[in-house]
């Protein structure tokens, strides 16, 4: 497809959905880009979402708030941005454009993160066609980033915006009694973690071949340890930052 070319892409498959009831078919959704963001001078951005599936579906679109606190994810209902249309019935090979509209100033020098929200909502029930199995919905959440002035962005490149090293530290906690990797950003962007690897000793363990997860700024997030690594000397991990790798030692 023309239009995708150069652009990241997330294509969700119902896989329990199609197995358990090939009567409702599988709602096989894409949607792009799954990194939308907002600079300081943007009032507005796209996210495409396209059916794949063999039959028409309803989405809703919705973007909360995204806070990380005491190592927890919160999402909170606001009006900052929105999207619209909130609400899409989207036939079967067609895409539906959606626009991220920011409906207020991000303060200078400030990052703020979000979540859009996409869920499948229920279509009628056709009484003539047999129910078997499950029917499932499928619901996914991607980041939305939005920057005040003064926050360097980057328009073309595999990151919009650029994490320091320096701003980044990781320690072994200890979570329900078991070791947990903790990192922390003091920086004022969002650090997003893939790749990750951990040596201990001549040991070497992988603890996310992809994505790992998003570190926001002034926050901190933790992940269990795998099995065998308890007290890792050194880490490596794919970073949005110049080096693009960050490999670091732990702090005291």
């Amino acid at each position: 497809m023309k239009a995708l070319s150069g652009t990241r892409t997330l294509c969700l498959l119902m896989a329990l959905g199609a197995t358990l009831n090939t009567a409702h078919g599988a709602a096989t959704i894409l949607l792009w880009p799954i990194d939308p963001w907002l600079s300081a001078d943007t009032k507005a951005t796209e996210l495409w979402v396209q059916n794949q599936g063999n039959s028409a579906t309803t989405m809703q679109v919705r973007i909360v708030r995204w806070r990380q606190e005491n190592g927890l994810e919160r999402y909170t209902a606001q009006q900052e941005v929105v999207a619209s249309p909130p609400i899409v019935t989207i036939a079967k090979g067609s895409k539906q454009l959606i626009r991220l509209i920011k409906q207020s100033e991000v303060p200078a020098g400030v990052e703020q993160a979000y979540r859009i929200i996409v869920d499948e909502i229920p279509q009628p029930q056709d009484k003539a066609t047999p129910q078997m199995g499950l029917k499932l919905q499928m619901r996914y959440s991607i980041p939305l980033f939005v920057y005040g002035q003064g926050i360097a962005t980057i328009k073309d490149g595999a990151h919009h915006a650029l994490a320091e090293t320096r701003d980044l530290n990781w320690r072994v906690i200890r979570e329900n009694g078991q070791p947990a990797l903790q990192v922390r950003n003091q920086g004022n962007v969002h650090v997003r973690l893939s790749q990750v690897t951990l040596q201990q000793g001549k040991q070497n363990r992988t603890l996310a071949d992809g994505l790992l997860g998003y570190v926001l700024p002034g926050s901190a997030r933790s992940w269990p340890l795998p099995s065998g690594i308890s007290q890792p000397n050194q880490m490596r991990a794919e970073i949005n930052a110049r080096d693009t790798q960050w490999q670091s030692a732990p702090v005291n």
